[in-house]
């Protein structure tokens, strides 16, 4: 049944009462909706009509200011972001003192989110642990609670992690593509158990020459879907004498996207570990992603720290927020399995983490030399996203290449579909690889 925009005469008393019961319950557990509520809340606010961005944007604003910390102490280069109910942020970063002003913020209540390189992000919280609202009125400066930010520390992994979580090798065989020409590849495919999900969605590609004793600096891929469905690029960068290590979301974990991160931290540790194969050598590996993998890559590079040499993003998201604000708008075309994505991570107004932990925009400063990929033509994730990116990592002192083009190809499409940008594109990607590996 399609939804109208706006309910004939009065709006059932129901449909409002539903949506409060939605945002309340959440706020006062101290923690965001289930996705499923969250994307409950949408379709009930859609049916309400009040997700018109134009309404939004009317009426008078205010303004936000207050001090970030860290041990106690003012923290510079901290950024402070305030996102509208349909995902508009408004950011400011601290100055030598720690302090921060947002303007034109429009009426209403808003939790702050706070984060700065090395730092764990946070909103601020009441002695129940409670996520504290500010209220901005017209014309008026409101005063934020503390911000008191934490160092950022990677959750710990068991000792015995190839024990730990059941390492399976699950099959071996040899693939090819027609890209680069006589392109093969080894492949090792691997399971394990992980957090209640079985992940089997981790692959090893190795030069086809590979012999015992031989170890290749190694790549690690976090694909969008299915890492299966992904072979021929994974066999085309292998051929090239790289171990590729590739993982793909699993679908237990839907749209959590710190699980996700998880996962591939646990597929990283194995492989730098050893315990897929003594072909992998040791040292910094180079990381890949794009799409809805791109939420997770940049997260896994804050867990792995120095053990990142350089990354890759093709066709990335870069500021959850402003994704959201064009999603809102009606600027996105969402393909069917992502369509109900954006609103599953809840109002960015009340809940800004999951979309804070989303848009590395913020704190590009973690993230080592980098290397985006976008086209005009990209209708899911806007060109924008790239530019916006690209100016914070610069700011930042992060070296960056990009390679931004104007065509409809898909992102590294290797097979029968390999365009003359997909050529140049594959050969810019593995140049950069190159000066890292």
């Amino acid at each position: 049944m399609k939804l109208r925009r706006r309910c004939p005469g009065r709006c059932p008393v129901w449909m409002a009462v539903a949506a409060g019961l939605i945002l309340g319950l959440g706020l006062m557990a101290g923690c965001a909706p289930s996705p499923e509520l969250n994307v409950l809340g949408y379709l009930v606010a859609r049916r309400l009509g009040t997700l018109d961005p134009a309404a939004q944007h009317r009426g008078p604003v205010g303004s936000l200011e207050g001090i970030v910390t860290s041990g106690g102490r003012p923290l510079a280069g901290a950024t402070v972001v305030v996102a509208e109910r349909l995902g508009r942020p408004h950011a400011a970063q601290t100055d030598a003192a720690g302090r921060f002003r947002l303007d034109g913020i429009p009426v209403g209540q808003y939790v702050p989110a706070a984060v700065a390189p090395g730092h764990q992000e946070m909103v601020p919280r009441d002695w129940l642990g409670l996520a504290r609202l500010v209220t901005i009125r017209g014309g008026q400066v409101t005063q934020a609670p503390p911000l008191a930010l934490q160092p950022y520390l990677p959750p710990p992994l068991p000792e015995d992690l190839a024990g730990a979580v059941a390492l399976t090798h699950t099959g071996t065989w040899t693939a090819t593509t027609n890209f680069p020409p006589g392109a093969a590849a080894q492949v090792m495919a691997f399971s394990f158990q992980w957090a209640g999900a079985q992940v089997d969605s981790l692959r090893l590609y190795l030069p086809p020459s590979a012999q015992e004793g031989e170890s290749f600096p190694w790549l690690f891929m976090v694909y969008p879907t299915h890492v299966d469905n992904w072979q021929p690029v994974s066999v085309a960068f292998a051929s090239q004498g790289y171990a590729m290590v590739a993982i793909s979301p699993v679908g237990e974990r839907g749209m959590d996207i710190d699980a996700h991160t998880r996962d591939a931290r646990v597929a990283f540790e194995l492989a730098r570990q050893g315990a897929l194969s003594r072909h992998i050598l040791s040292g910094q590996a180079i990381f890949l992603g794009g799409s809805f993998s791109s939420a997770i890559v940049p997260r896994l590079l804050r867990d792995v720290g120095e053990h990142a040499a350089a990354w890759v993003s093709v066709g990335g998201i870069s500021n959850a927020f402003s994704l959201a604000a064009d999603f809102y708008a009606g600027r996105l075309e969402m393909p069917p399995q992502y369509e109900l994505a954006v609103p599953a991570l809840g109002p960015p107004n009340v809940y800004p983490l999951p979309f804070l932990r989303a848009s590395p925009v913020y704190w590009a400063g973690d993230l080592p030399p980098t290397m985006l990929v976008h086209t005009d033509a990209d209708r899911i994730a806007p060109i924008t996203q790239a530019y916006e990116f690209e100016a914070a990592l610069r700011a930042a002192g992060v070296p960056v290449q990009v390679y931004y083009y104007q065509d409809v190809s898909h992102y590294l499409q290797i097979g029968e579909d390999l365009t003359d940008v997909g050529v140049e594109m594959y050969y810019r990607i593995l140049e950069f690889i190159e000066v890292y590996r």
